[in-house]
């Protein structure tokens, strides 16, 4: 939990300062005051959806690949959040927004070519070493 906590301070700060800059930016180009209190709890419910999905990235528990995928999933919804937050101000067409699930889903393709690659190096490295330790094992004298 305590780790849960650390991720979600992190993405809090995060998707606090693209919230500010995107109000920012709404703010200059067409004069339109944005209000706080639902910009915040969307921003507070971004931050929890992208915490929860990079607590299931990092877990340690279950296949890589299956956790990246189920992060994947988790983080999908806070679109829709994030489409709720700033809809007809930044959104003109519904394709803008299928456009950033592309986005997304080639960063996470990325993040998953990587998190297989590196659990293909962590299983060579564990074959390594069993079969050194076998070796070892088979030099020893018998007694």
């Amino acid at each position: 939990m305590k780790r849960y906590a650390q991720y979600f301070l992190s993405s809090f700060v995060i998707v606090n300062l693209l919230y500010i800059i995107l109000t920012w930016m709404i703010l200059r180009r067409r004069e339109i005051i944005m209000p706080f209190l639902r910009l915040e709890l969307g921003a507070m419910i971004i931050a929890l959806i992208t915490a929860l999905a990079y607590f299931v990235y990092r877990s340690e528990k279950g296949h890589a690949i299956i956790n990246v995928i189920m992060a994947y999933i988790l983080l999908l919804p806070s679109l829709y959040v994030f489409r709720a937050n700033f809809g007809r101000y930044l959104f003109r067409s519904a394709a803008f927004i299928y456009i950033i699930f592309i986005v997304l889903g080639v960063i996470y393709s990325m993040a998953l070519f990587m998190a297989s690659k590196k659990y293909k190096h962590e299983v060579n490295d564990l074959n390594a070493l069993l079969r050194k330790n076998e070796s070892d094992k088979e030099k020893t004298p018998k007694e």
